[in-house]
């Protein structure tokens, strides 16, 4: 598994940070680097509220969960990057507040919400494979 898992991040960033640096880049557990593109760190800053700028660390990392089902994927991170990965494209329109009172699982996101992130944040995402819990 850690082979398969070698091209993740090593350390995120926040958004804020990454929006000031150029090139944007993160290293990777391998040794590599992951370059992001300016123009999708900015058209994820313009849809999320501005505190989450500093709270949102980059690149989301996306699991894939063959124990919970066919096309399924958690997000490795915090309750913060959940509801910006919610608002960005499940809709999600109420406030952190009541994100976090309302969402008491971690979200699923779904093949066809994972193909529509990576269409417009290419750069943003990494797709990990995940571990089944009862082995973690």
């Amino acid at each position: 598994m850690r082979r398969l898992n070698a091209h993740l991040p090593k350390a995120r960033r926040t958004l804020k940070e990454l929006l000031k640096e150029d090139p944007p880049s993160v290293p990777t557990v391998d040794g590599g680097r992951i370059i992001m593109k300016p123009a999708e760190l900015g058209q994820l800053a313009a849809a999320l509220p501005e505190e989450f700028k500093e709270r949102v660390r980059l690149p989301l990392v996306l699991l894939r969960r063959t124990e919970l089902g066919p096309g399924t994927f958690t997000l490795m991170g915090d309750r913060a990057e959940e509801f910006a990965l919610s608002r960005i494209v499940k809709g999600y329109t109420g406030s952190y507040d009541e994100f976090v009172r309302t969402q008491g699982k971690p979200q699923l996101f779904y093949k066809p919400e994972v193909s529509e992130l990576m269409r417009k944040f290419h750069t943003l995402l990494v797709i990990g494979f995940g571990v089944p819990e009862q082995r973690e």
